[in-house]
């Protein structure tokens, strides 16, 4: 068990916890709204490229497992490799002879910062949030070795488990004098999308069950049978929300749900409601950046706002969306993000601005884009990135810069403003 100052004594109580598809949300529903279209310029004719109003550094994620970085009047940098949580550096790995090249990329520099050499072939599937440490796997005949690693002494930890594991995150806790975390949140995978979380104890290589997010005198066994779509991660609850869609009745989708990793206490399935219609449509996650709201949006025009504390406070209730809207718009893309003041949604090529707390919609818009990833600056401006391009559009909706895509990128799933 990965508490172990503090819990040994309840290790073996189990609790399942509501991960799958359940009745509908109680939360209030608001009326479809009418869209206030403006429509830019750039739909009339061609806009040559503008890169200097460009925020200085900015990083795009593929779906393919790229890292593109841009600079004003650089070319693109693009990185295979996985991406820390806080964009800082990204981590690459190439196996030659049995032996795998470990490289830290700094984001902000495009510079290699450090290199390991690895005995096995693995790869890099989890980050630290200061960049240093590496989770690297490397799967054999159903067993999967687990590899910790650091920019300065390589090789730190290696574990063989009978079962096949995917690192996932690290716990945000640490033994008095240890340089290493406690825990090593995995995802077992028993089956195609079926899947469990466990925890593997960094200082006896044990692997046990995590905590109940909402109760710590619980633990969690649970096995689901979902796909992962998306995630998000809240810095300030130190809470990893990953979009699942279930899996069950032969691979039809029949729900979905919101699994919550606590990287200091334990994990959550939050429930969806229905009519976001996320069973068998693409969504999109959000945070609001002081961490007190997660918003969820479906690609037929279901937006969610759930209280984070909701979430995270023990209690005898399931945590619901606090409110939900539907916008007019359906497409094959679905992105949102959120500020202090707002929360902005694009479906496709229509946007909509909305109030943080009720979800009614103050401005929309369209473009001539289907956009695959957004982000919002902190003047109000947003940056949309979608049809080979990167756009930035003024709080009133205007053309602010324009920057074609390397043609070889695929789709954008993440894209992040670094700050200098």
């Amino acid at each position: 068990m990965w508490i172990r100052s503090k819990y040994t004594s309840i290790a073996a109580a189990l609790v399942l916890t509501s991960c799958g598809a359940s009745g509908a949300s109680t939360s209030d529903v608001s009326a479809p709204s009418e869209p206030l279209i403006t429509v830019p310029a750039t739909e009339a004719e061609p806009v040559a490229e503008i890169r200097a109003a460009f925020p200085s550094r900015l990083a795009l994620t593929a779906k393919d497992g790229h890292v593109v970085t841009f600079s004003p009047d650089e070319d693109p940098i693009d990185t295979p490799g996985v991406m820390g949580p806080s964009g800082d550096v990204v981590v690459s790995s190439d196996t030659v002879a049995g032996v795998s090249t470990i490289e830290w990329h700094s984001v902000r520099t495009d510079q290699i910062s450090a290199t390991q050499r690895i005995d096995g072939e693995l790869r890099p599937t989890a980050i630290s949030q200061d960049g240093k440490l590496v989770a690297l796997i490397g799967n054999v005949g159903g067993k999967t070795t687990v590899v910790l690693a650091t920019p300065s002494k390589g090789e730190v930890r290696r574990w063989t488990f009978d079962a096949i594991l995917v690192p996932e995150a690290f716990a945000n806790a640490f033994e008095t004098g240890s340089e290493l975390p406690i825990g090593v949140f995995v995802i077992e995978y028993l089956d195609t999308n079926t899947y469990r979380v466990r925890v593997i104890d960094t200082a006896t290589g044990e692997l046990g069950l995590p905590l109940n997010l909402r109760d710590k005198s619980q633990t969690v066994d649970e096995i689901m049978t979902a796909v992962s779509r998306t995630a998000v991660f809240d810095p300030q609850n130190q809470l990893l929300f990953t979009l699942y869609q279930d899996a069950t009745e032969g691979g039809e989708n029949v729900g979905s749900f919101i699994h919550t990793l606590g990287l200091i206490n334990g994990v959550w399935c939050l429930d969806v409601p229905r009519e976001l219609g996320l069973a068998d449509n693409p969504g999109a996650l959000a945070v609001s950046p002081d961490g007190s709201r997660l918003y969820a949006a479906s690609s037929i025009g279901g937006v969610a706002g759930y209280s984070v504390s909701d979430i995270t406070n023990s209690g005898p209730e399931m945590p619901a969306a606090r409110v939900t809207t539907a916008v007019q718009a359906t497409a094959p893309h679905v992105a949102i993000a959120a500020s202090v003041d707002q929360v902005i949604v694009a479906v496709g090529g229509s946007l909509f601005r909305l109030d943080p707390a009720t979800l009614q919609v103050r401005d929309s818009f369209t473009w001539d884009m289907d956009v695959e990833a957004l982000t919002l600056l902190d003047d109000g401006s947003v940056l949309l990135v979608g049809t080979g391009r990167m756009t930035l559009v003024s709080p009133d909706n205007k053309l602010v810069a324009e920057r074609v895509l390397p043609t070889n990128v695929g789709e954008i799933t993440r894209v992040a403003v670094l700050a200098d």
